[in-house]
């Protein structure tokens, strides 16, 4: 079937591993292995859920053609960028890498102070879709650079907020596994 990438920030780890502990159809759940993906895999594993743990140079090529839904997530740390203009450089480059071997990106963060406003224009060339999680639901980061200095301690999601992120989850799922996708 397809592969859906996700690229998120560690901000909205425990909001990715929600929505992905309620997609039934996932086939195989892939996480790229770093420092950072280690409380990723316990709290999929918590909810039951199995990862396999991959590596860049590891990814198999057919994914993108399997009859399965797939679903292969990298976790970005916005404390390790030097400044926006570094963050967003380092994003685009794993968009760049993971587009070839996706079906569709979901950019899983908040507004950034608007750094990937451009991305989907950007992209539009690309032969896989992209989807971002709307401006609106940025909330948390009004102030990037305060993102870039430290851990936030944001409360609980929202329902309503919550209902977005599926939205957009489930939009971009909906586009993927549609006849003539790609």
């Amino acid at each position: 079937m397809s592969l859906m990438s996700i690229i998120g920030c560690t901000e909205f780890e425990k909001e990715i591993v929600r929505l992905l502990a309620e997609d039934g159809m996932i086939e195989h759940l892939l996480i790229m292995g770093d420092s950072r993906s280690e409380d990723l895999i316990s709290d999929l594993e918590q909810k039951g859920l199995k990862p396999k743990v991959l590596f860049p140079e590891t990814i198999p090529v057919g994914l993108k053609k399997s009859k399965d839904f797939n679903v292969l997530v990298t976790i970005q740390d916005a404390n390790r960028y030097r400044s926006p203009q570094h963050m967003k450089k380092e994003t685009y480059e794993r968009i760049k890498f993971y587009g070839p071997v996706s079906d569709g990106i979901l950019m899983f963060y908040g507004s950034c102070e608007g750094i990937f406003d451009d991305a989907l224009l950007d992209f539009s060339n690309s032969n896989f879709f992209l989807e971002l999680l709307s401006s609106e639901n940025g909330k948390y980061m009004e102030n990037l650079n305060k993102c870039l200095e430290g851990p936030q301690m944001r409360s609980g999601v929202s329902t309503e907020l919550e209902d977005k992120y599926r939205n957009c989850y489930n939009r971009l799922k909906d586009l993927i596994l549609s006849p003539g996708a790609n």
